[in-house]
């Protein structure tokens, strides 16, 4: 047998041997740790003596027989061929000392078997006479107290005899037999040798012996130092481990990824290494090491004594024995698989226990309670009547430490305890709250009964103002109403106004919806009680007014206001005030709001507020620079929703710098951190982003599919809704189908106009109705719309108004459109809008280039081709400087729209289009603002060219059109019933 490090003890005991073999008999006490090697030196030990010619008699002693009568003595007999008259006097002595014990118990030996012990010993005394004996016992702190008496008899005769009795002892184990130890070592011929851990040498030397040499190198032999401690029987194990796990991957990878550079990973062998350490130690130490793996690093010396019930002086000499065993480190794992193996040793019903017993010591210590709780969920249930109180604390505290999932953890515990009707609402308000954060779509389960709740009047302030955030969340508005008219009947404090000296914590729902829901309905806003068009004196700030002494959503709606107002160009009256609605204001409101207010559930949608803001106001680099601030502390705190929410805005940055790719990135990372099915009415706002995006790099197929992503009717009534209507309207007019574009375009101008909600920053509806109108070859009507939409954003130098100079430039002739496009080029170019640089700067090429200034066209056109490949436009083949004929945006149809492109006019084809798609004369009509007369004549008309009798046969000669109808005019009433959106 290979032993490791254990030469020097070898040869004690050989030369012990050869004493022994000369008369000169002894005693030689080997002692360590669990599984320090001490049986397998004893075996090596045999062998020798066996083959020196010894009679070698082996016994292992064990925990289950220390209370059998001489249990050790026999299996030491069993070995020395007794025969004829001495095995019977051996069993008749057995007998004699076995029923003199029985009665007796733990008390003294009995005088008949004292007397028997002497005939006993004799036995083995005259087999030394016949040649040299040796006794070796392993485990000896477990053997029988009578099998001890009999050694300790043989040990003061073996001077003269050739006797040499070798024990095997656990130094971990508290001494139960001290008379042998003191009796033993006083001898003169008794020898006492401890066994240390193994030094990196001897892993090494471990490592060749299990047939795997090219191991050996000073990483892996570190690590298996490290983590086995120097126990044999742990590196034995992790060396097992480290070959399974190369062989697991494979023959043709396994020197690769497990040889000399892998990383040393604990397995199954490690495990049962461990289970087999615990089992060999004594029931204390194998408790303290259950007690401190379930307990954690943090555990103090005084929790961990109260927990085991016993002294401190038992608890120092445990963790000793653990620390020899090779599991403890200065008292703690050396690895977080050794604790693991510890807790998996444990039988399920112990650790609940323990666990209980555990989450009570802490308790009464005043333990926090988010160190409490672990333990108190890892128990299961616990009735004591503070359970519960703690389980709801450790979740606030939890939760506004981030940490979400013991925040729910602990109150899905809470929920299954027993409570009353109040704490299990309470409950459940509370998992709402959390839950949020991670994915709302868990949190629709807990809305109907929080609801109900609500309207009884049995929802505390904060849960019923967040109970309202949430319905708005998944479009339940009226819900919200009655919620918020339920807490008035039932005389509720305000939402969002604390009592005097209370701090602003909460949202201001009532306020608030207002700017969040523009699409409400008349009756809606008369029953939410505020008037967006003013603020009242208790809601206005004056200037000298300190920032703290408003809550931020209150801020934010004023910030809203104060960008509708710009958009109407209204102007304040107070006084001194300066202009309220201009650029500047809305950008010191928001930076003021993203500079004072903390990220959190409550502030999230204020914050976000700021952002767009900045967006709308064309302060790019303002809005990316807090957009990345704040999504990385989001990432920081583990919250995906917030996450997601911001890298939505971060897309919409993008997508107007014209970082096509990255602000398609953006928005697919905001539907991966949380499932569509969770972003309620918000969905329409990455779903915009992406189709836009996707729609703009050419990708067709991809935008088409994200347009299949359902949206729920309610979001149409949210500026999200019109973001996702302008994307729709810009997939559909790429597609080839300009009458469906022109509807989602009208449909907006229709809804920001009911609402009062016209923001050209946001939706530049009348600018996209006008290319749409290009592309049906309606000019002057788009040029109205382009003059139109110029007029109303008036001289501010934005984004806005450079996309109408540039559509506006597209209607006129040649002549007319450097000025425009020009103003619009260094507009862009100072605001950093790329996408739209590409496609003025496309437009500039062009009017110079039917100017008849190639070489500024060619120039132009370069820079153009340049910037639409930054942004990841697809870059169409340059065209010819001669090229004749409109450019395809500006033909009043693509070729391959109709069968007979020649045969119908403009207005005939409109008019046949509407007929195909089902429409009557009179809904053709009122769509075409024309006479029902004039319908008929067109219709009669486009009948005889296409050579058709009735409108079924039209299908057959006219391309398929997808999508709402087409309408020049004005949009009319009826653009919310075709959409579903209000």
């Amino acid at each position: 047998m290979n032993l490791v490090e254990r030469g020097d003890e070898f040869s004690i005991m050989e030369s012990m041997l050869d004493s022994c073999a000369v008369g000169h008999g002894g005693v030689l006490l080997v002692s360590g740790p669990v599984a320090s090697g001490k049986t397998a030196l004893l075996r090596a030990f045999g062998d020798r003596a066996t083959a020196a010619g010894a009679l070698y008699l082996q016994a292992t002693a064990s925990e289950a027989e220390s209370d059998l009568p001489l249990g050790v003595m026999g299996q030491l007999l069993l070995g020395a061929g007794l025969l004829g008259a001495d095995s019977r006097r051996a069993a008749r002595l057995f007998g004699l000392v076995a029923d003199a014990a029985q009665p007796r118990g733990q008390g003294e030996l009995p005088d008949v078997a004292m007397n028997e012990i002497p005939e006993l010993c004799g036995i083995v005394l005259g087999k030394a006479r016949e040649s040299t004996v040796v006794l070796g016992i392993d485990d000896v702190h477990h053997a029988d107290r009578q099998s001890l008496e009999c050694l300790l008899y043989l040990a003061r005769r073996l001077d003269v005899s050739r006797i040499l009795v070798v024990l095997g002892e656990n130094s971990g184990f508290l001494a139960g037999n001290t008379r042998l130890r003191i009796d033993l070592l006083r001898l003169s011929g008794c020898r006492n040798i401890r066994l240390r851990p193994l030094q990196r040498q001897g892993v090494a030397e471990m490592i060749s012996g299990c047939g795997e040499p090219g191991w050996r190198t000073r990483k892996l032999v570190t690590q298996l130092h490290q983590m086995g401690g120097g126990s044999p029987l742990l590196t034995r194990a992790l060396i097992e481990d480290h070959r399974a796990s190369g062989a697991a991957d494979g023959p043709g990878t396994a020197d690769a990824t497990r040889g000399p550079g892998a990383d040393l990973v604990p397995g199954e062998a490690f495990v049962q290494a461990v289970a087999t350490a615990l089992y060999r130690s004594d029931l204390a130490t194998r408790r303290t090491a259950w007690a401190l793996a379930v307990a954690g690093p943090d555990v103090s010396l005084a929790e961990l004594v109260e927990v085991l019930g016993g002294s401190r002086e038992s608890l120092h000499r445990s963790l000793r024995a653990l620390n020899g065993a090779g599991l403890l480190d200065a008292g703690w794992f050396r690895h977080d698989a050794g604790r693991a193996a510890v807790l998996r040793s444990m039988d399920p019903a112990d650790r609940s226990r323990l666990e209980a017993r555990f989450a009570q010591v802490l308790h009464d210590h005043g333990a926090a309670a988010t160190v409490v709780v672990r333990h108190l969920m890892a128990a299961g249930t616990v009735d004591a009547p503070w359970a519960l109180r703690t389980l709801i604390e450790a979740a606030e505290r939890a939760l506004a430490d981030d940490e979400v999932d013991l925040a729910l953890a602990c109150l899905r515990v809470a929920r299954d305890s027993r409570t009353d009707a109040r704490q299990a609402l309470g409950i459940r308000a509370a998992l709402t709250r959390a839950a949020w954060r991670v994915n709302p779509s868990s949190v629709a389960q807990h809305l109907p009964e929080l609801f109900t709740a609500a309207l009884d009047g049995r929802l505390g302030t904060r849960d019923a103002d967040e109970l309202v955030g949430h319905l708005l969340w998944f479009g339940q508005v009226k819900r919200a109403l009655d919620v918020l008219r339920a807490a008035e009947q039932h005389g509720t404090e305000p939402f969002g106004q604390p009592g005097p000296g209370t701090p602003h914590r909460h949202d201001c729902p009532r306020r608030w919806m207002t700017y969040a829901y523009p699409g409400l309905p008349a009756s809606a806003r008369a029953c939410l009680g505020d008037d967006p068009q003013h603020e009242t004196p208790e809601h206005a700030a004056p200037e000298h007014a300190p920032c703290r002494a408003r809550s931020p959503h209150q801020r934010a709606a004023t910030l809203m206001k104060a960008v509708l107002d710009g958009a109407r160009g209204t102007q304040g009256t107070r006084g001194a005030r300066r202009v309220a609605g201009t650029d500047e204001e809305v950008v010191v409101r928001a930076e003021q709001i993203l500079q004072s207010t903390r990220l959190d559930d409550s502030t999230l949608t204020a914050l976000l507020t700021a952002l767009n803001s900045l967006l709308l106001a064309d302060r790019l680099d303002t809005a990316a620079y807090w957009c990345e601030t704040l999504r990385k502390e989001a990432a920081e705190r583990r919250a995906p929703m917030w996450q997601a929410l911001l890298v939505s805005a971060k897309a919409r940055i993008e997508l107007r710098t014209g970082a096509l790719a990255a602000a398609d990135e953006s928005a697919r990372s905001a539907l991966t951190l949380v499932p569509a099915d969770g972003w309620g009415v918000a969905v329409a706002s990455p779903l915009a982003t992406s189709v836009f995006t996707r729609t703009a790099m050419g990708r067709l197929d991809e935008a088409a599919a994200q347009l299949s992503v359902p949206v729920p009717d309610p979001a149409f009534q949210t500026p999200d809704g019109l973001l996702y209507l302008r994307a729709r309207g810009h997939y559909y007019l790429a597609a080839g189908r300009p009458y469906a574009a022109l509807d989602d375009f009208l449909t907006c101008g229709d809804l920001m106009t009911r609402w009062e909600f016209d923001l050209p920053a946001l939706v530049p509806w009348r600018t996209d109705a006008a290319e749409a109108h290009r592309a049906l070859g309606d000019t002057g009507r788009a040029r109205a719309l382009a003059e139109e939409q110029l007029a109303l954003v008036g001289r501010r130098s934005g984004w806005a108004r450079a996309a109408s100079l540039r559509v506006l430039a597209s209607t006129l002739s040649a002549g007319h459109r450097p000025p425009l496009l020009g103003e619009a080029i260094e507009i862009l170019r100072d605001r950093g809008h790329r996408l739209e640089l590409a496609g003025a700067t496309d437009e500039l090429a062009r009017a110079q280039r039917e100017l008849g200034k190639s070489g500024q066209a060619r120039a132009l056109a370069r820079k153009a081709q340049r910037l639409a490949e930054e942004c990841g436009m697809p870059v169409p083949p340059a065209r010819p400087a001669d090229a004749r004929g409109p450019h395809p945006a500006e033909q009043p149809w693509s070729s391959g729209s109709r069968r007979h492109p020649d045969e119908l006019s403009n207005a005939e084809l409109r008019v046949a289009t509407l007929a195909v798609r089902g429409h009557t004369n009179r809904q053709i009509a009122d769509k075409l603002c024309i006479t029902i007369s004039t319908v008929e004549q067109h219709l009669t008309r486009a009948y005889r060219k296409l050579d058709v009798q009735r409108r079924a046969d039209l299908a057959a000669k006219l391309s398929p059109l997808a999508g709402p109808g087409g309408r020049e005019g004005p949009a009319t009433r009826d653009a919310c019933d075709r959409l579903h959106v209000g």
